[in-house]
């Protein structure tokens, strides 16, 4: 009769391990889906996880390994990190949250794998030895690997194939008009009004033209580079004056630029099906093309997402 090897596993082991994992997933889950979540936040979270895995490493503690309370602790650790949110949004994060933790851990047995000293396991205690023995350096690999991936991905997004998926129908209405633009959800837009914080969604000048006065019209039609404060000022006897703004920037292929910026009555996102109203936006007016095949018309904010779940 073989002598069966006992595997030992310390709770304040199965608590770091859980917490580094746990915080890589949260993080990549909220870029992924396009959710700011606070650094805090993400450490609550994570933290909330590995209590649960330390106290899931005592013998005592063998209810702890149910699916359904794995499950159910799973869902309250995201919930610490991103909720409130609305229902769609939330069971659509949800489902990130839970490929991203088993595509993490499928990536980390491929490491395993690779560190391999046979060309396969002939039992099931060939890879609990291959764990143990690798562990470390596995797990180094591992977060090494998903980090590069995660953000390198964002590059990926911006492929022509991917952008499909990130592009939304939105209208803007502005006094007693509106238009409406295709406008693709750009994760690295972070431009805000330096007064208001409010985010700033970029539109192209062509696609908002009928909203505008005369003033506003003749500054960017005569010029190509329009002179923003004499837009301002030529505004500064008539009502409009207070819904016109200069906003700087550094991007859109300038290093220290300007935009006009209005305050629109309401921006409407299709999120989904049904339209949804966002008051506080600012929308920023570029006077060239965005898209050079004409896909979309219109950078939309990210955190304008997140407040169609407020």
């Amino acid at each position: 009769m073989g002598v069966q090897k006992v595997v030992y596993v310390y709770p304040d082991v199965a608590f770091a391990v859980s917490l580094l994992m746990n915080g890589l997933i949260l993080w990549g889950t909220a870029r992924f889906s396009k959710l700011t979540a606070r650094w805090p936040r993400i450490a609550a979270g994570a933290l909330t996880g590995a209590l649960y895995s330390g106290a899931a490493a005592f013998p005592q503690m063998e209810l702890l390994h149910s699916l359904g309370l794995k499950t159910a602790f799973s869902v309250f650790m995201f919930a610490v990190v991103f909720a409130p949110l609305s229902l769609r949004r939330f069971l659509s994060a949800l489902t990130v949250f839970y490929i991203i933790s088993f595509s993490l851990g499928g990536l980390f047995l491929g490491v395993l794998y690779s560190f391999r000293t046979s060309p396969y396991y002939t039992q099931i205690t060939d890879l609990s030895r291959q764990v143990a023995g690798y562990f470390l350096p596995g797990l180094a690999v591992t977060v090494v690997l998903y980090l590069m991936l995660t953000r390198f991905a964002g590059k990926l997004i911006q492929t022509r194939m991917v952008r499909d998926l990130f592009r939304v129908s939105m209208k803007v209405l502005f006094d007693d008009s509106a238009v409406t633009v295709d406008a693709l959800i750009d994760t690295g837009n972070r431009l805000q009004d330096p007064l208001s914080r409010t985010p700033v969604v970029v539109v192209e000048y062509n696609a908002l033209k009928n909203l505008f006065p005369a003033e506003v019209r003749m500054a960017f039609e005569n010029d190509r580079d329009p002179d923003l404060m004499m837009v301002l000022n030529s505004l500064s006897n008539t009502p409009w004056v207070t819904r016109f703004r200069v906003i700087p920037f550094c991007s859109l292929g300038k290093e220290h630029g300007m935009l006009i910026g209005f305050r629109p009555d309401r921006v409407e996102v299709w999120d989904g099906t049904e339209p949804v109203s966002v008051r506080d936006v600012i929308v920023g007016v570029y006077h060239r093309q965005l898209s050079p095949e004409g896909s979309y018309r219109a950078l939309l904010h990210p955190e304008v997402l997140e407040r169609l779940t407020a």
